[in-house]
């Protein structure tokens, strides 16, 4: 057992989904847990690609013998967006703002039809599977 775990860098990847209707699956994206699915149960991806390198500070503990080499590749440290080409790097720039202003969350969250078409619970059903297990006494985390 070690402290260290390897792990590959790559520009990006896609991520294909074909689990069929009500399913979907699970992942992490800017921080916060999401949860992807096809409202017809089709197949679907993710591109998911390295679009900003971000530096961060190393504490007063960072000790390269459990941690690793953090500049494997030399590579030169700084804020900057990444990309094959500068077309490339200004597409994620304007992609960025449309998040932050909004204009990608009819492509990003789904509506209440997709979501009872894909056959999920929604909102008023999971108040009252919510109420159901409080009444049993089951914590609403294991319900």
């Amino acid at each position: 057992p070690s402290l260290v775990y390897q792990t590959d860098k790559k520009a990006g990847m896609t991520l294909t989904f074909e689990g069929g209707q009500g399913k979907g699956l699970f992942f992490q994206w800017d921080g916060e847990a999401r949860f992807a699915f096809s409202p017809s149960g089709g197949v679907f991806s993710i591109n998911v690609r390295k679009i900003l390198s971000v530096p961060v500070v190393l504490g007063p503990g960072y000790d390269p013998r459990i941690t690793g080499d953090p500049f494997p590749d030399n590579e030169a440290v700084g804020f900057r967006f990444m990309g094959e080409s500068q077309l490339e790097c200004s597409e994620m720039k304007q992609r960025i703002l449309k998040y932050v202003r909004g204009d990608l969350n009819s492509e990003l969250s789904a509506t209440r039809a997709e979501i009872i078409a894909a056959g999920l619970p929604c909102e008023e059903e999971i108040i009252e599977i919510h109420a159901s297990c409080m009444e049993l006494g089951v914590v609403a985390a294991s319900c």
